[in-house]
């Protein structure tokens, strides 16, 4: 009993069981059995020590691996005692009751001295908190503020204002603050299917940096294992494209109202350092006062020296640079403008074709330019010339080429109220009707996408973390003490 009491001690006071070690009687010398730690070259002596804070302080600085070869030497050893049948366990009654200390030899202990202040400044140096602002900063992305978080749950769905390409758009209201947003749900298996990742990380990435009153500016970004969601602005006056359809043509009034909006909207744009390069009717959408706001930011980019050669955009509002896969620059949106101005004076596009390939052979073939006798009634000889410069087939001689303010100054703009409109306090032509939210409510009808197989075989994709992860860094908030609902 006494013996077990003193073995406790010393795996109390040391840390190490020293079961599977005895002492010869009448010797100094420790004998090792089934081993883990190294044998040393030289004698290892015991002495009684003086203190218990002085045997863990021995133990802590002198146990350690002398070398590899001893402890190599070692582990034969053990294993030639393993391998004995005839060898006798140890005996417990020959322990020592009392704690001992081991004592080694002066040049041992340096050696070992050495080895722990190294290992103790690598760990300082591994393990020290910095204190960047890089780190704050990335540190506190990953402690949310509050328990709110966003998801479907958190929205009221009123009914749908339209269907895109992946999706539906919905006007919704968020339960806690009863504000209108619009959301657009779009199905990741569309998105996998039409090859359209990265448009749509694109789209949310830039809105994330804009806020601007003429463009549709994002609130609240969050996903599930099935869509994509993305809450912004609530336009409720209807694209433009909805308005030609009405309006078959619009005034000369109407024209230089939505001009100068765009106008606004790109040179907040171009002194960000973003190209559209999808201006349309389509993408264009009126909000509740009238005033045109610029949407879908698929496939806009950031400038660079030597931008891609993609030809991205719609066909027919597609620059001729973009059209021959020549390097672009701000100059494909003010070509765009251009086509639109020329489409509300004379109710169709200045270069028409069935495809792609018989736009491009129709701006080779000629330069679309305006005569006096071409030019509707009631409009003036300064919008005609204005979408002439505009229309212009070398970007270098495009009006725009030398800025935004190049275009905001040509005579078809002399005398125009631009602070007015930059404050929204210029009344909008376009006279919108004030509808209940009944007028709007109406049957959907169900989509044939689950006859799809390659939407089927999207859907089934969805369930690898790995297709997930590609949406990964989909999630915004607008609000810093917001959090996103994770799936």
């Amino acid at each position: 009993m006494k013996n077990s009491i003193g073995q406790r001690n010393i795996i109390q006071n040391y840390g190490v069981d020293l079961s599977f070690y005895r002492v010869k009687q009448n010797q100094s010398i420790l004998t090792t059995r089934h081993s883990k730690l190294p044998s040393f070259n030289n004698p290892i002596h015991i002495s009684t020590p003086t203190s218990p804070k002085e045997q863990q302080k021995m133990w802590k600085t002198n146990l350690c691996f002398q070398n590899e070869s001893s402890f190599s030497h070692s582990r034969k050893r053990q294993d030639e005692f393993s391998s004995n049948k005839n060898s006798v366990s140890p005996q417990l009654s020959k322990l020592p009751r009392k704690s001992y200390q081991i004592q080694l030899d002066q040049q041992t202990k340096i050696f070992q001295a050495s080895k722990l202040q190294e290992k103790s400044s690598q760990r300082n140096s591994n393990y020290s908190r910095p204190n960047s602002r890089l780190f704050e900063e990335q540190y506190s992305l990953r402690i949310p503020t509050n328990d709110i978080e966003i998801g479907r749950g958190n929205f009221k769905f009123h009914f749908v204002l339209g269907k895109g390409g992946f999706g539906k758009v919905w006007r919704v209201e968020m339960i806690k603050t009863h504000k209108l947003f619009a959301m657009k749900e779009m199905s990741k298996a569309k998105v996998l299917a039409k090859k359209s990742v990265n448009s749509v990380m694109n789209e949310r990435t830039l809105l994330t940096q804009l806020k601007h009153p003429f463009i549709a500016n994002i609130h609240y970004a969050f996903q599930d294992r099935e869509n994509l969601y993305l809450v912004m602005d609530l336009l409720t006056g209807g694209d433009l494209r909805y308005h030609i359809g009405k309006m078959r043509k619009f005034s000369e009034q109407h024209t230089k109202f939505v001009i100068a909006s765009m106008l606004v909207a790109l040179e907040y744009l171009h002194k960000n350092g973003i190209i559209h390069r999808d201006i349309k009717p389509e993408n264009i959408v009126l909000d509740k006062k009238g005033y045109p706001r610029l949407t879908d930011f698929g496939i806009a980019r950031v400038i660079k020296p030597e931008n891609s050669q993609e030809t991205s955009g719609t066909p027919g509002y597609m620059a001729p640079e973009v059209m021959f896969r020549q390097n672009h620059s701000f100059g494909v949106d003010h070509f765009a403008l251009g086509v639109m101005a020329y489409e509300f004076m004379m109710g169709k596009r200045p270069y028409l074709g069935k495809t792609r390939k018989d736009i491009r052979d129709a701006i080779i073939a000629k330069q679309v330019s305006l005569k006096k006798h071409e030019i509707p009634q009631n409009w003036s000889w300064e919008a005609a010339d204005f979408i002439n410069q505009l229309l212009q087939r070398k970007p270098q001689s495009r009006l725009g080429f030398g800025g935004i303010e190049e275009i905001q100054t040509h005579p078809w703009f002399s005398g125009f109220p631009w602070k007015g409109l930059n404050e929204k306090q210029l009344p909008s032509p376009f006279k919108l009707m004030k509808s209940s939210d009944e007028d709007f409510i109406r049957e959907i009808s169900s989509d044939n996408d689950s006859q799809d197989e390659l939407i089927q075989e999207n859907l089934l994709l969805l369930r690898q973390e790995t297709i997930q992860n590609l949406f990964q860094n989909y999630p915004y908030i607008k609000e810093p003490q917001v959090t996103i609902k994770r799936f």
